[in-house]
Formats: structure tokens, sequence, C-alpha cells
């Protein structure tokens, strides 16, 4: 027996009605803070802050919470969507408290008063009734204004349901429509004399079958409690009445249904009436007896053998074709000696027709063009078809049962349960909005119809997606007014210009932002429908390019854009504006121009600070690659001077610590070219003005090359320099040469640097080749000291090294693989480093190269060998004195004779007679005339081969070596053995020639 104990308090509370939001007035704060009474009032958002609380509110319970907040007290109000009393507890103490809503009060905030304690021996505490509810071995439901709140989980084991999928729907849902009557009418009486009934349902369970319960309904206001209990026997039933009764409850769709009953030891058959007048036979049907036809007699004895195999069963029963009946049967026991069998039977020739014709148009239904349901009136879906599943994407897994599972579809706020409100012969549409399961938002026009039979009610939903008629019935509506508010709203102003058949032009379109781009007043844009008053206020030095662009659009009718300025009021200050437009050629011979104007003042102002900059960054850059050239150029003097001397010295039998030391000399002179290089490859790679060459060469060659030319670097640091080259690669291909020999030197000289007394091995394979690419991979693999992993984006950084300790080891400007990078980036390819401390590392990088025909390739020449003056007379133009001494040794020492000039006047001076020099040594950068106009002056003159003496780098001025007719080029600090190949080079071919 479940006891349920309902308080109600009666309250009146002044100055609520006026208060401000979020906040309490002083007449109100006075009333209840000194009220005898608990109040507090708590925000409506999330955690719901307790943000004020009478005196009395705050000593008994305020003071105890840790988090001021409903979240805090544990309470959650989504729970009570009706005013009503609830119990808080709080350090084991239990207050009870009426609750006011929001909504019920006009305001942002709940209102909780008449607080008090609850005394002990008053109820049984919160925790103590939710316990006894939920273990309570008999079902409970609880609801309220006719919806389900709460299920015990007794409830939810006999229906099977989840409590989540039965909470805020109808309990009339689960009944059995035959049992929905019967079960209405106790409710109803139930809920109006406050009383408690008692009823017999079928409910349904989870499993769309149905289980019979004994229920007790009781009403507390609109509260209802539904629990079931065992009704006790009060009277006998005849056990063959019981079993008949049962098997014709279970078989409800039965239109008309005979009794029989067996006796076993009289052998035969008893019949009801409906059976006898059914089968055409007597009342009693006795197996023995002769009279009984023989087809009959065996049809009732092979279903008696059907009766000592099973103790209930159904079978068909063939008496009279070609009607077949069917008969269901079940044991009872009379007394513990006897057993009997009765049963049921039924033409169910009738019943498969009736059944085949409603299987078709259960078909037609399931099958429609159009998405539709069938509901009883209390909401249970009976048939949902095709379409309307696709509508919701419902599948078998989550089919709908009650009317209530498509509220989670509905985003308009009218509840599903008006689909169904007004039902009518001729069908009402309505309109809401949906969205389904995969999130799409659609539109439905909603029609039901109330269908009354002989056995029950139903109501027929159908839905039509209304989604793309709706979208443009708005899209037409709102068309017009989305387009006028643009026009208004969008920067600038629109206009339409119409060029009349006659020659008449006149804007037949201005918007409200005309005025603010052209700086003109209402009464002023109203007068501008003239084009001449529009463009007297275009600048002069402007009108001319307004005009001839706009002829061109006309005539080829191509888009129209302008910028040009326009004079802003009598002030005779212009302003910047973009003027576009688009024309269109009319039916009637006009032509329309559809165009905007834009306010571009603040864009050219930026424009022009954009250019100064830009003017101040080129220049900036230009005195930084002045400064790096001429610091470049100053720095190769003295190490000219220091090369040449240390040349000259080698070649007078240095005693060998004098070697020693001359030969340091050399290395350092080497590491300093290679730094000034690098710097200036750097500032030209930052600048974007690194030429990258794209000449024939021999792939293999190059290779080769670069590792003969490291093998004495690879001797002098003691490590084994390898080249593992794929013999596929001896091909002709197109790209720079010097720069990619850069690169591999770059790496393997690192490698070199950083491994002491190991391998550099060097691989080289080809990956892929087509009829004009090639795809190759480079490898560089050390075993030397290995970079660690946090250190190996560093290595690639400008200026960077792994440690400033490195750069006083193993020196260098930490721009070598900086610029490496750069350089393979610029050939489309990028560098790639796996290492490990202590073991090595490992740089790679595929990069791909467009194949060179035979015929471009460089042309193998055999090389001539002149016959040389064993003494050549040399000129000599240089003005610095300590390279023309540093060179002057290093002819003496070659045994060859020079004459001195310092500027490129006195070079082409001294070429009075050609004769009498074999080859002129020209300087680049001299004072009265520089080398290259030199070269002009006297190849224009005299056949005699020029070789340029610079310290520029030689692809910084190669045009200009090219342009003014150089034979050959040697960079500063000179090295004698180059000079000296070069000038035999030169000379053996001017002999030759001669």
């Amino acid at each position: 027996m479940l006891l349920f104990v309902t308080l109600e308090f009666t309250y009146t509370l002044l100055g609520t009605e006026h208060m401000p939001e979020k906040g309490v007035n002083s007449t109100f704060k006075k009333i209840v803070y000194e009220s005898s009474e608990m109040v507090f009032l708590a925000d409506d958002t999330y955690p719901y802050t307790i943000f004020y609380g009478n005196e009395l509110f705050e000593k008994e319970i305020g003071d105890k919470l840790e988090q001021r907040n409903l979240v805090g007290l544990g309470l959650d109000v989504n729970s009570y969507i009706f005013k009503e009393e609830l119990v808080l507890e709080v350090k084991e103490n239990e207050y009870s408290f009426s609750l006011e809503l929001p909504h019920e009060n006009e305001s942002n905030y709940f209102l909780f008063y008449h607080g008090k304690p609850l005394e002990a021996n008053e109820t049984p505490t919160k925790a103590e009734a939710i316990e006894y509810v939920r273990s309570n071995p008999d079902a409970i439901i609880i609801g309220e204004f006719d919806f389900i709140t709460f299920l015990n989980a007794t409830a939810l084991n006999k229906i099977g349901f989840k409590y989540e999928e039965l909470v805020n729907t109808s309990p009339i849902n689960l009944i059995h429509p035959e049992d929905q009557k019967s079960f209405n009418k106790v409710w109803k009486k139930a809920k109006e004399a406050q009383s408690t009934e008692e009823a017999t349902a079928r409910f349904q369970t989870k499993e769309n079958s149905f289980v019979s319960l004994d229920l007790k309904i009781s009403f507390s206001g609109e509260r209802f409690f539904i629990t079931t209990f065992t009704k006790q026997a009060v009277h006998i039933i005849n056990p063959a009445d019981a079993v008949q009764n049962r098997l014709i409850q279970s078989s409800a769709d039965l239109a008309e249904v005979g009794k029989w009953e067996y006796d076993s030891e009289a052998n035969s058959f008893q019949l009801d009436e409906i059976a006898r007048q059914m089968l055409e036979l007597p009342k009693v049907v006795k197996l023995d007896k002769k009279k009984i036809d023989k087809p009959i007699r065996s049809a009732f004895k092979s279903l008696v053998k059907g009766f000592t195999k099973n103790d209930q069963g159904e079978t068909y029963l063939e008496l009279i074709a070609p009607k077949k009946f069917k008969v269901a049967w079940e044991h009872y026991m009379v007394d513990l000696n006897q057993k009997k069998i009765a049963g049921i039977v039924w033409n169910d020739t009738t019943i498969q027709e009736a059944k085949s014709e409603l299987d078709f148009f259960q078909t037609l239904f399931m099958d429609s063009l159009e998405a539709m349901i069938l509901l009883t009136e209390s909401g249970l879906v009976r048939l949902i078809n095709s379409e309307a599943k696709k509508l919701f994407d419902f599948d078998e897994s989550n089919s709908p049962k009650f009317l209530e599972d498509f509220s989670p579809f509905v985003l308009d706020d009218e509840p599903v349960k008006s689909w169904i409100e007004n039902p009518t012969i001729e069908g009402v549409e309505i309109l809401t909005s949906i969205k389904n399961h995969q999130g799409d938002a659609l539109n439905l026009a909603i029609k039901s119809k109330r269908i009354a039979s002989n056995r029950e009610t139903c109501i027929v939903v159908s839905f039509r997606n209304v989604t793309e008629k709706i979208s443009l019935e708005r899209s037409l509506e709102d068309s017009t007014e989305f387009l006028m508010n643009l026009t208004d709203q969008v920067p600038g102003g629109l206009y339409q210009m119409v060029l009349s058949a006659e020659g008449e032009i006149r804007f037949a379109f201005l918007s409200k932002g005309i005025r603010s781009v052209l700086g003109i007043s209402s009464e002023e844009a109203q007068s501008l429908k003239d084009i001449g008053t529009a463009m007297s206020n275009v600048h002069p030095q402007d009108l001319p390019n307004v005009i001839m662009t706009s002829v061109a659009s006309a005539r080829k009718l191509e888009p129209w854009l302008c910028q040009f300025r326009v004079k802003i009021g009598d002030s005779g200050e212009y302003r910047w504006v973009l003027g576009a437009a688009r024309p269109q050629t009319l039916d009637t011979g006009d032509m329309v121009w559809y165009g905007y104007l834009t306010d571009i003042s603040q864009q050219k102002e930026f424009e022009e600070k954009l250019d100064e900059a830009k003017k101040a960054a080129e220049k900036a850059n230009q005195i930084k690659s002045d400064f790096l050239s001429m610091i470049s150029h100053e720095l190769r003097t003295p190490l000219n001077a220091i090369s040449g001397s240390v040349y000259s010295l080698l070649q007078e039998s240095p005693t060998d610590y004098q070697k020693n030391a001359l030969n340091t000399i050399n290395f350092a002179v080497d590491n300093l070219i290679i730094m000034i290089n690098d710097l200036l490859d750097f500032q030209k790679i930052e600048a974007g003005k690194l030429h990258m060459e794209n000449a024939s060469f021999n792939l293999s060659e190059l290779l080769n090359q670069i590792i003969k030319g490291l093998t004495f670097h690879a001797r002098d640091s003691k490590n084994k320099l390898q080249l593992d080259l794929d013999p596929r690669l001896d091909l002709l291909v197109k790209g720079d040469k010097t720069r990619m020999s850069q690169v591999l030197n770059n790496l393997i000289t690192n490698a070199l640097k950083f491994t002491d007394r190991g391998i550099v091995a060097v691989k080289v394979n080809l990956l892929s080749k087509s009829d004009q690419k090639v795809r190759v991979y480079f490898e560089v693999l050390d075993n030397g000291i290995g970079i660690a992993k946090e250190d190996q984006s560093k290595i690639f950084d400008d200026f960077d090294q792994v440690k400033p300790t490195f750069n006083k080891k193993y020196g260098g400007t930490g721009l070598g693989l900086s610029i490496t990078k750069k350089l393979l980036s610029i050939m489309g390819s990028e560098i790639h480093l796996e290492s490990e401390v202590g073991v090595g590392s490992k740089f790679y990088f595929e990069i791909d190269m467009t194949l060179a025909n035979e015929e471009e390739g460089p042309r193998t020449i055999l090389p001539l060998k002149p016959v040389l003056p064993e003494k050549l007379h040399l000129l000599m133009a240089e003005d610095n004195e300590v390279n023309a001494l540093v060179l002057g040794k290093i002819i003496s020492k070659w045994g060859h004779t020079y004459d001195r000039v310092v500027n490129g006047l006195e070079a082409v001076a001294a070429m009075d007679d050609p004769t009498k020099y074999n080859c002129v040594l020209m300087d680049i950068q001299m004072p009265e005339m520089n080398g290259f106009d030199a070269t002009k002056a006297i190849k224009a003159k005299f056949e005699i081969p020029v070789i340029a003496l610079t310290a520029a780098a030689k692809l910084e001025i190669m045009e200009q070596i090219q342009e003014c007719g150089f034979d050959g080029f040697v960079a500063k600090p000179i090295d004698a053995a180059e000079l000296h190949d070069v000038i035999k080079e030169v000379v053996g071919k001017y002999h030759s020639r001669s």
C-alpha cells in the first residue's frame, strides 16, 4: 500500500509584480528580509545563481552553502514545470519551499517562498520516500496533467520500455485500443472524484505485445498515481470456459468463434451452438459412432492425435470444401487424474480473404507517394509508410511508437498534438517546420483526417514537403525589400545610366549612397539626372580618361572601370572615386549601364604611402647591396695581395716550415672568400635578384668534377670521400650548373668539416625518367658528430649555428646551409635531414631536371696545342699599387714581361701598336675610365685577347662582360694557376687564328 501525502500552502507576496529584472525593490526587500519564513531568489540561467535571500534563509541555509546556486543544492529546476512545493536537503536537514517559476511572475528569476524546516516526525525524508517508491515490488507510475513524470523499476520491467521513452507521454498511449474506452471511464471517474479506482487493462510492451495488469488509479489535484495489485479470486470459473475465453482474447480479431470441448474418456467432442452451426454437425460428436461420416471422423481423430502430442496448439480442419476451419486448443486439468481439452474453432477462409484485402490496402498505404501515418485518437502510431520514414529519417531501429516521438523533430512552438486536434472530413492543412535526423530543416504542410470504423476510430496524417515552395515564396516576397535595402546599405552608390537610341544620356536610377560619395545634398542629387552636370564635377585632368573609357565600353560592350577625381561641393577640393559598370543592350536599341561609384580617397592615400615605403625599401636594399659590393671589393683587394704574395713566396723554394705557414695563409684566404661569396649570395636571394641559368651540362661529369675538386679537402681533413653514382645519369640536362655545384659543395664541405677521420659518402640515383624530364635523388652521408633533434631546424636559419662554440671551433658564417635550402627552393626542391648525435648526419633531396637534346649540349672540342711564344708581353691595367706589385711578381715568375697602366684611358692609349702585346689584363674598377669602357674601345679597333680581373662576383657582371667582349674572367683574389691557364687558353686561341 503506497501512501501519498500532499501539503498545500497559501501565500500573499507583496511587491513582486513590479520587481525590476534580476533586482528587488526596496519595499519588497524590507518585507521579505524581516519575514518569519525563508525566501530566496535564483537566476533563471545555468547554474541558477542565488542572488538574494532574506535574513532567515541566510541563517538557516545560505551560510552553509559551498556554492550559492541551485546546482550546488542538487536541485534540477527542469523537473518542476508546474507551480508546486518541493523539499531541499542541506547538511542532512530538510526544508520545504513553495516555488514560483519565471513565466508565472513575468520575470527572469525563480522565487522560493514559505520556506520552513521539516520536523523529523512530520514525514519520511525525501531519500526514504524515493527509495520506497523505487524498490516497491508493485509497478508505480506517477504523472501530472495526463503526462508521465516518473516510473519505478518494476513498471519499466513489466513493459520493457526505457525511462526516457515514456517520460512526458500519456499513459493512454500504452493501453490496448479495446481497453481504452473502459480505462478512460475509470480515469475520468478517479479524476473528477479525486479518489482511487480499480481497473484492468492491457499495456503495450517494447516488443509490441500486450500484458494484462490490475491497476489502482488515484488522483490528487492534477497529479495521478497508477499502481498495480493482485486481485483475490472471488468465484470459481469453469476451467473449460477459462481456456476458451483466454484463446478468444488472444484471437481478438476473429469475427465469429465457436467453442468445443473434448472428453478423452467418452472419446467425443461437445460443440456449442456457434460451432455446431459452423461445422454443420450435431452438438455431440462421438468418434466411435459409425453414423458419423468417415472423412469427418478421420479429421477429428487426427485432431486428437495432435492433442496427445502438445499441451496447446493450433491447426487447420477441413470438413466442408472449400471452407477451411482453424482450431485452437489448450489442455486443462479437471482433477488430479483426468485431463480434458478445450478450444475454439472459426472459419479461416473468410478471415484470410479479409486479411488479403487488408494487406492490399495496407500495401497501398505503405507504398503511397505521399508521406502518411495512421494514429489512434490517443496518439498511438498504428502505421507509418515508407515516404514518412524517409522524410523523418526513421528506420526499423528507431521507428516511432507514439505521436510524441515526432516532437524532437518539430522546430515550431506548437505541440505535435495540434496535428490531430481538428481533423475533419475534408481535412485541414497546417504548416510546421521540422529538422530530420540528418539536420535538414524542412517545411511541411500537414493534413489530418478522422476515419471511423466499427472497431475503432483512427486519424490519418499526411505530410507534404513544401520547403522549396515556401522558400520561393519568401524569396519573391523579400526580393524587393532586400534589393532596396541593399542599394541603400552597400558602401558607395549604385546607379543605372541609359544611353538612348537618339544619343541622349541620363541617369535612370541613383541610390542614396551617391550623395555621400559625391558629397552632394538630396536636392543636388535630383538635378544630377543630367550626365552633363555629373561630368562638370570631374577633375579636368581625369575627364579625358573618363570619356575615352566610357566610349570604349560602349563600342566593345565591355565592363567599364575607371578611377577619377570629382569636386566636392563649393570647397574646390577633390575626392578620388572608383567607377565600375557593365553595359547591356536592350531590344529597344537603348544601352544601359548598371554600375557603382565608391570613395577610394583613403585607398589612394594608402597607395601613395605604400609607394613611398616601397621606394624607401628599394633604396635601402640598393644601399645594402652597394655596401656589400663595396665591402666585397675592398676585402678582395687586400686578399688578392695576400694570395699573390703567398704564391710568389711559394715559388721561391721556401723551407718546410715556411711552406706550412704559407699554406695556412692560403687556407685562411680561401675561407674568407667563401664567406664573402655566401654574404653576396644571401643578399641576392633576399633581394630576389639571384639569376638562375638554364644551360646544358653533363650531370655525371659535373658530379665527378665536384668530387675531384674536394679530394684534397677530404685528404687534408683526414676523411675519406666516396661517390656512388648511378651509371644511368650520364645524361645531358638543363639547369644552373654553378648553383648545383654550390649546393653540393656546401653539403659536402659541411660534412667534411664536422667529420674527423671518417667517411663522407655521396650517393646520386635516378628515380624516374620520362621523355623530357628526370627525377634525381642526391644524398650526402657522414659519420661525424651528428646533430641533436632540437637543433636540426636551427641549422637552416640565417646566420645560425647549432652552438656559439661551433663558430669558434669550425668557423663559417652560418649561411651555407641557409643558402643551400633557399637555392633548392628556387630550383623546386626541398632539403631533408636525418641525424643522430655521435652517429652522423644524412642530408638528401630530390630534384626534377629537364633533359637537353644532344645538339644543345656542350660540344666536345679537341684541345689545340698551339705553339705559344716562350715569352709573352702583357699589358696590365691596374690602379691599385699592391695588386699591381703582386701581379707583376707572378708574371715575372712565369718568365713573361709586362707594361702597367693605371686607368682605362691609358690602356686604350697604350694600344697604339697592337702587335706589341700578346694579351691585356684589365681591372674593372679604375678611375678616369673603367675596364668595361676601355675593353669596348680596344675591341672596337683591335683583335687582342682581354681578360677581366675584378673583385666582383662573375654572376653580378656576367651580362656586361659578354657585352664588352672579354675573352676571359679571373676573380680576385687571383689564383695564379687559374690566371696562367686562362692566359694560355685565350692567347692560344688568337695565335691559332693567326
